[in-house]
């Protein structure tokens, strides 16, 4: 399954849900217990914490278990497709679109869990009737199926391997929803056994989860704001250079595509996503003139030119979130061939980083429009690569390149 294919079936799926909950509801009402449900859904969505390589977590499964053992089949669609919304339009500002690609990956395990006990149709009263070992098995089901679907989701979308995510972000999601699901069954088997008890213990249960987490999110936010601040410098040197301000974050996004290609370790992938962000911030240093100068550089100006890769890590080697990626920054103009500047560097002792942001760089540039021409296609930016395999650019880079260009 393509991109776009798996895009299509979780926004349609997505959307199929909020007609199923509306169609429920209408048939069966809703109570007051199950709005209190829906309610919790706001501060549940709020608490979002983004996750290395891909995918977030948020405080939802707790409310979302609660609901799935305690209410009606519908109620527990309703709070895992409303908060996924919620979520990523309001607090991760997405488009619907993706918001309901989200929705669609949170309701599908409630589906799952459901179906896996003959529930889902049963409206008035879902899993609330049947055993605690039944509840228990499709807790287990929503628990895995949510998992695996994020690690196919993070496989097709971003390219991560599934035993790289499943050791990673997967290892993380499967933790907090366990411990989200002990936290629901608890007030479950309370309100089983005691009436409404669950129901009113819930709220406190998720104000204590909030101030548990909310240094977790205090630490992802601070990456959003890092990246979103390395972007803003990198769109500033774009301007610079007569591009249109998106350069450097396509460039960083293909160089990101091809490094996970290569099945490089996740810790040299962020290298190389800021390394390909900055690369051309050493251009602060060079004359406007002489980068936007539209016939040939003399000997003097083409000097000036190329010790913007140099320029450009001296800049980032004092800051210590930048460090690693300074190298690849000082390197990425070395050619395959030992042609290259500043430090003629040949073959594999050029750092894999610089040769992956290199070719990223050349075919993105090929492919946007610039002021004195007009982008050219994929497969002629790959022509020209081919051209130059060996000598420019890494033969083992270019034609991984053209095994994932139709993804990009």
């Amino acid at each position: 399954m393509g991109k776009r294919s798996l895009s299509l079936v979780l926004s349609l799926f997505g959307g199929a849900a909020l007609v199923y909950v509306a169609v429920a509801a209408a048939v069966v009402g809703v109570a007051g217990r199950n709005l209190l449900l829906l309610t919790l859904v706001l501060p549940t969505a709020w608490l979002r914490v983004n996750l290395e390589p891909a995918g977030h977590l948020t405080l939802a499964p707790a409310v979302v278990i609660t609901a799935l053992v305690l209410a009606p089949p519908y109620v527990s669609v309703a709070v895992a497709a409303f908060s996924a919304i919620v979520s990523a339009v309001l607090f991760a500002r997405m488009p619907l679109k993706r918001a309901l690609e989200d929705a669609g990956e949170d309701t599908i395990p409630i589906v799952l869990a459901l179906a896996s006990t003959g529930a889902l149709l049963s409206l008035p009263e879902g899993l609330a009737s049947r055993g605690f070992g039944q509840q228990l098995f499709a807790v287990l089901v929503y628990v895995l199926s949510r998992v695996v679907l994020a690690a196919i989701r993070a496989s097709i979308f971003d390219g991560i391997e599934i035993k790289t995510f499943l050791s990673s972000s997967g290892r993380v999601l499967a933790s907090n929803a366990m411990l989200l699901s002990l936290v629901a069954l608890g007030l479950s088997r309370l309100t089983n056994i005691y009436g409404n008890t669950g129901y009113f213990v819930l709220p406190l249960a998720i104000i204590a989860l909030i101030e548990s987490y909310h240094p977790f999110k205090l630490l992802s936010d601070q990456r959003s704001v890092l990246f979103a601040s390395l972007s803003m410098v990198a769109q500033a040197i774009d301007l610079k250079d007569a591009y249109t301000g998106k350069h450097a974050r396509d460039a960083s996004d293909i160089a990101v595509r091809l490094a996970r290609s290569l099945r490089l370790a996740e810790s040299e992938v962020r290298k190389i996503r800021i390394a390909a962000i900055l690369h051309d911030i050493g251009k602060i240093g060079v004359s406007g003139r002489i980068i936007r100068k539209p016939s040939a550089l003399n000997s003097e100006e083409m000097y000036a030119m190329r010790q913007h890769p140099v320029i450009g890590a001296e800049i980032m080697q004092p800051v210590e979130l930048l460090t690693e990626a300074a190298e690849i920054v000082r390197h990425h103009h070395e050619h395959y061939d030992g042609s290259g500047y500043p430090s003629g560097l040949e073959g594999d002792a050029i750092p894999i980083g610089s040769r992956i942001v290199l070719v990223a760089d050349a075919f993105n540039a090929i492919t946007t429009d610039r002021p004195y021409r007009k982008a050219r296609s994929k497969n002629e930016a790959l022509g020209v690569l081919r051209e130059y395999s060996g000598k420019q650019f890494d033969p083992k880079v270019v034609a991984t390149l053209e095994a994932i260009v139709a993804i990009l």
